[in-house]
């Protein structure tokens, strides 16, 4: 039942978070002093369960749309396990509740006004991307709250909770080419269900706009992206971190360039496209954090600093072996039944 239940929850999604968190908190430690320990883990809790408790919610309210996807991937689709009928649906509905508590307990216990009320608008974003009333992913604006959440609030968070208030701070510019990159990702997630998600409630944005034109919206998105370095470079991003998000350009450009030449078309890559754009974008989110951890010289990183970079290259890893271990063929048998 463990394994189901965190099959349900889809947690190497939460692999992603701590990293954009991070991205944040580090910034105020820049021109010198260290991460706040209990601040920061308080609120590395916080978004851990917020995110969850967002999966479980989604699974539940998107069984319909899940049901009807007879297409789905690894990455897009849900988990399958309500679906399958390996869950009874209303157990991942009583598990988001709890969550839900946890996260409005974490919230309220938070250290400064600003910090609740970020963390406030985080919870409802998150419950409200496919639960009703508002169901925000089927007003084609899924896309617009996830990256509302992950790559505004939880950075903020992170600022927020080692600077003490919400002081403007040039580095936090670097959340533009980050939450482009996390908007046109979502599309993708959403260009691979699109004929299912069609056929019931779940008019996402690529369905109200065609799938023709999200291709073309994502492409110029994944351009702006990575031309928005030049302006943040003349606004005071240092250029250290502005490189570093450069690094990740080819891998952005080379599969956006894929799907303008039509490999939305075929199943099979677009089978494994949402999972280039989810790499793709954690990987920006790391560039973004090395650049900003690089930026302090002859200062050793922290535990507290390195440890979503750790996670996400240690779960990486993991993600890979297990789908090596799933695509090996089985072992032949020899005429005596036992294994060759």
């Amino acid at each position: 039942m463990t394994q189901r239940l965190l099959a349900l929850g889809r947690v190497k999604f939460l692999l992603y978070s701590p990293i954009l968190y991070t991205v944040g908190a580090i910034i105020p430690t820049l021109e010198g002093g260290s991460l706040h320990a209990g601040h920061f883990v308080h609120g590395v809790l916080f978004t851990w369960v917020t995110h969850l408790m967002t999966h479980y919610c989604n699974e539940y309210y998107d069984l319909e749309p899940d049901r009807a996807n007879v297409s789905p991937s690894p990455w897009t689709g849900g988990s399958r396990v309500l679906v399958k009928g390996l869950v009874a649906p209303e157990l991942s509905l009583r598990l988001a509740y709890a969550l839900a508590v946890v996260s409005l307990v974490l919230a309220l216990l938070m250290p400064t006004m600003s910090a609740r009320v970020l963390c406030l608008l985080a919870i409802f974003f998150s419950w409200e991307y496919s639960a009703p009333p508002f169901k925000l992913e089927a007003l084609g604006l899924g896309e617009a709250t996830v990256t509302l959440v992950l790559n505004i609030l939880v950075p903020v968070l992170g600022y927020c909770l080692q600077s003490g208030g919400l002081q403007p701070h040039p580095l936090l510019l670097v959340l533009v080419p980050l939450g482009i990159i996390e908007y046109i990702r979502m599309m993708v997630m959403n260009m691979a269900d699109w004929e299912s998600d069609a056929t019931t409630w779940k008019k996402t944005l690529v369905v109200r706009i065609g799938i023709e034109n999200a291709v073309k919206v994502h492409g110029v998105g994944m351009v702006l992206a990575y031309l928005s370095l030049i302006p943040l470079y003349f606004a005071g991003v240092p250029l250290t971190v502005l490189l570093a998000l450069l690094a990740t350009a080819y891998m952005g450009l080379r599969y956006a360039y894929r799907l303008q030449k039509g490999a939305w078309r075929q199943k099979q890559t677009m089978w494994i496209i949402p999972y280039i754009a989810s790499t793709h974008n954690g990987l920006g989110g790391s560039a973004a954090l090395i650049g900003m951890i690089l930026l302090k010289p002859g200062v050793s990183p922290s535990s507290l600093e390195l440890f979503p970079l750790y996670l996400y290259l240690g779960g990486f890893l993991l993600l890979k072996f297990m789908a090596r271990l799933k695509r090996q063929p089985p072992v032949a048998a020899e005429p005596g039944g036992n294994p060759a």
